[in-house]
């Protein structure tokens, strides 16, 4: 007896096949709800600062929702859970500080909320997969680049 391999016919891309079996994330609805953006309008204003409570910002801004709604809400909206776009809004504001190069790593820590260097410096790299001193290190090599550029830009016209 002769043995044949079965011949495997695919209807679809192998990518469809993989998309089937594991659906991705439903894609974040774009937010055209009111009380979702004055809430995103003040997570922004509030410039890497902790302590606020949902429902008391929910009754300030009036937004006649509780905050267990409004975190439902947000999370619908923007696919990010609000104390979650808090702390990347935060760890953002934090990589434009450590810009400045004469600013301690542990200042800025303190500034947006964190209580000790090794917290701060944990969820940085879990946010831009480098240490708040690497980051510190290429973005100064990168402007000393940028403006050697620009120099032999401006030499050339």
């Amino acid at each position: 007896m002769f043995y044949e391999p079965p011949v495997v016919r695919y209807r679809c891309d192998l990518n469809d096949v993989i998309r089937g079996l594991f659906p991705s994330r439903r894609k974040p609805r774009p937010s055209k709800d009111r009380r979702i953006a004055k809430l995103l309008h003040f997570i922004d204003g509030q410039d890497g600062k902790v302590g606020w409570d949902l429902d008391h910002v929910c009754r300030e801004l009036q937004l006649n929702i509780s905050g267990p709604y409004a975190a439902q809400l947000f999370k619908r909206c923007t696919g990010l859970g609000v104390r979650e776009y808090a702390k990347k809004k935060r760890l953002l504001l934090a990589a434009k500080r450590l810009e400045i190069p004469d600013l301690p790593v542990k200042v800025i820590a303190a500034e947006f909320g964190y209580r000790s260097v090794a917290h701060f410096s944990r969820r940085f790299k879990e946010q831009f997969f480098l240490s708040p001193s690497e980051f510190r290190k290429r973005r100064a090599g990168l402007q000393r680049k940028e403006a050697r550029d620009s120099r032999a830009a401006g030499c050339r016209n």
